[in-house]
């Protein structure tokens, strides 16, 4: 039950359910107010009269005061199925229907009066309320007779609500019982729909109304402007009357009702998940203006705050408040003493600027001094020091403090750098350690897989072990090569080199390996020499490993391209292969230690490459960087050309 109740079917019974218990309920507590009213007379008066009270209602005044004004105003009505006459004050018939000729009798009959100015109609009221209305007694007074055909149905309304309050009054001690029903029926639905509101039978966890996105305030008074607009257009339009008009406004009760239904779904979903307040425009704007408030609050205490840093720096101020005074008060002085003499004032303005123009320039020189010196500071010259001679007061404490702040970074750099050599040290230092009993594993290793012996597990696992015990060399010698390079600790021989050397040997070392891992080498070079300042050692080592990145990553049966050019006075060396792994790696990451281009890291390598690299060309004045383009991976190396 507590499943059905959660789907779409369950909910939309207990919806319809709680509908039309809620009406039931209003139906029997208005037949209860009805059948207790004893002076209404519902259950005495007979059809004859009910049916003379409607037609003077509804059909003399509305019927006549029509067809009454279509005559005075020169455009007749036609009749709308009942017999009419209408005659002036003075018994003159002025108009007859067609079928009312012969007519001697007449059923009903009343009085109008007509107000006209400038020969048109502008009122026209019943005679009975000519007291109500300005100007009656300038009226004309025509009397209107009227019998009700067949046509006229109305009638039988009324006879239907006579039947129905009547079959009410019949169960009138069945209504209490049928109207407790439906109010613990209602109960019920309700509660049910409350409970089941934002959940769905398969799981347990809330879920958002599909008009989550509508603030619960506005939609609410959404829904009251729409119903109070819709009853007021009805009202407005309609003229029916009676059980229509009724009928109208009980669907649209009953669509209000279902509506109100909705809306406290919606709101229990959202209580229970805790942002019915905050789904309101109402919470937006009280978080809204705090939010403005806070930002008051802060924009004072900033200015607060501002305030009390001039007041802390009063000395400054007050010189500088004296200093203003004192020039006001001259200036003063100066035009009262040459009162109309000209030349005196001239003379007098002339010794002032004599003596602010120094004073000015000297305050200019000093904040550009400052200036200077806060930008060193900026792009990281800490050796720096601000020159604050001839600074007198807050400037040169402010100069002072450039320069101890300077110091302070220096020996942040410092003991930074002190780090960065202890790190270095212990990776040596360790390193050195580990390579005694390596290479004590690497010979034992090699000397069992020389051993004849029949066993040739004995043979499997000796040359792993002496492959893995290489490998582990090779990191160790990247490790502290890599940890030398990085800190600068590693000896660079420069002498002039032709960059063109590099190439040929790099086609030639690496001819074989290259064709075993299904790779074309395609190599260009310029026709005149290229000179370069290098360590012959050191470039190969970069080479090498730009060579072996290659070889391990690039795609088989694709060409790789290796350039050199001169551009810019720069010799540049461009290395280019198609990756065989998708490259989803930054240039800056592929750079980084230990970092490697095939995340599964099924080769070999341990991502210290390109880092050693990169350290090399650096220390040889020159750099590497790295272009990834989709699958096309290019290192870039440069070098200053020499003459």
């Amino acid at each position: 039950m507590k499943n059905f109740s959660r789907t779409v079917a369950g909910k939309t019974a207990a919806f319809m359910i709680c509908i039309l218990s809620i009406c039931l309920l209003a139906g029997c507590l208005f037949s209860a107010v009805v059948i207790t009213q004893d002076g209404l007379g519902f259950y005495t008066r007979s059809e004859e009269d009910i049916r003379n009270e409607l037609i003077v209602e509804e059909q003399l005044y509305p019927g006549g005061y029509d067809m009454l004004f279509g005559i005075l105003s020169g455009s007749e009505k036609e009749s709308d199925g009942n017999l009419y006459q209408i005659a002036d004050a003075d018994g003159k018939v002025l108009f007859t229907s067609a079928a009312a000729e012969d007519q001697q009798q007449w059923q009903y009959e009343t009085m109008f009066g007509a107000v006209r100015q400038e020969g048109n109609i502008t009122n026209l009221f019943p005679a009975a309320d000519k007291n109500r209305y300005e100007n009656a007694e300038e009226a004309e007074y025509y009397t209107v007779r009227i019998s009700v055909t067949p046509q006229f149905r109305r009638y039988d309304q009324v006879i239907l609500y006579e039947k129905l309050i009547h079959m009410a009054y019949s169960m009138r001690y069945w209504i209490y019982v049928i109207g407790l029903l439906a109010a613990l029926a209602a109960a019920v639905s309700f509660v049910t729909l409350m409970s089941a509101s934002g959940r769905t039978p398969d799981s347990e966890e809330l879920r958002p109304d599909r008009l989550y996105f509508i603030p619960f305030d506005l939609l609410t008074g959404g829904c009251l402007v729409a119903g109070f607009g819709t009853s007021v257009v009805l009202g407005s339009v309609s003229r029916a009357g009676g059980l229509t008009e009724a009928i109208a406004f009980g669907c649209l009760a009953v669509v209000g009702l279902g509506v109100f239904l909705g809306l406290c779904m919606i709101a229990a979903s959202r209580i229970k998940r805790g942002v019915f307040l905050k789904n309101t425009l109402i919470y937006k704007a009280l978080v809204l203006c705090v939010r403005v408030l806070r930002w008051i609050g802060a924009t004072l205490k900033q200015i607060f705050g501002f305030l009390l840093a001039v007041i802390l720096n009063i000395p400054l101020i007050w010189k500088t408040v004296i200093a203003v005074g004192v020039i006001c008060l001259y200036e003063l002085i100066v035009i009262a003493a040459g009162n109309d003499d000209g030349e005196v004032v001239m003379l007098g303005m002339t010794l002032e600027k004599l003596i602010l123009i120094p004073l000015v320039l000297y305050f200019a020189i000093c904040l550009r001094k400052l200036q200077q010196g806060g930008k060193a500071l900026a792009e990281g010259e800490l050796s720096y020091q601000t020159d604050t001679r001839g600074m007198f007061w807050d400037l040169k404490k402010h100069g002072d403090n450039l320069n101890s702040i300077a110091i302070g970074m220096s020996k942040a750099v410092e003991e930074k750098m002190k780090s960065e050599r202890m790190k270095t040290e212990l990776i040596t230092n360790v390193s050195h350690d580990l390579k005694t009993p390596l290479t004590s594993v690497i010979n034992y290793a090699t000397l069992i897989s020389r051993e004849n012996t029949d066993n040739e597990k004995i043979r499997e696992y000796s040359e792993v072990l002496v492959r893995q015990s290489e490998k582990l060399k090779r990191l160790i010698e990247d490790l502290v090569e890599a940890s030398k390079a990085s800190t600068g600790n590693l000896e660079v021989s420069l002498m002039p080199c032709d960059a063109s050397v590099f190439i040929s040997q790099a086609a030639g070392e690496y001819e074989e390996k290259l064709q075993d891992c299904q790779l074309t080498l395609i190599t260009k070079g310029p026709e005149k020499e290229v000179h370069i300042m290098a360590d012959g050692r050191r470039m190969w080592r970069i080479f090498d490993n730009l060579m072996n990145n290659i070889c391990k990553y690039a795609q088989p049966q694709t060409r790789v391209y290796l350039s050199l050019e001169e551009r810019d006075g720069q010799a540049v060396f461009t290395f280019k292969n198609t990756s065989r792994d998708k490259l989803d790696i930054s240039e800056e990451e592929l750079m980084e230690r230990f970092t490697r281009g095939d995340s599964s890291r099924n080769t070999e390598g341990n991502g210290l490459g390109l880092s050693i690299a990169r350290s090399m060309a650096e220390l040889q004045n020159g750099s590497l960087k790295l272009e990834i383009d989709g699958d096309l991976f290019k290192a870039i190396l440069s070098f200053p050309v020499i003459g």
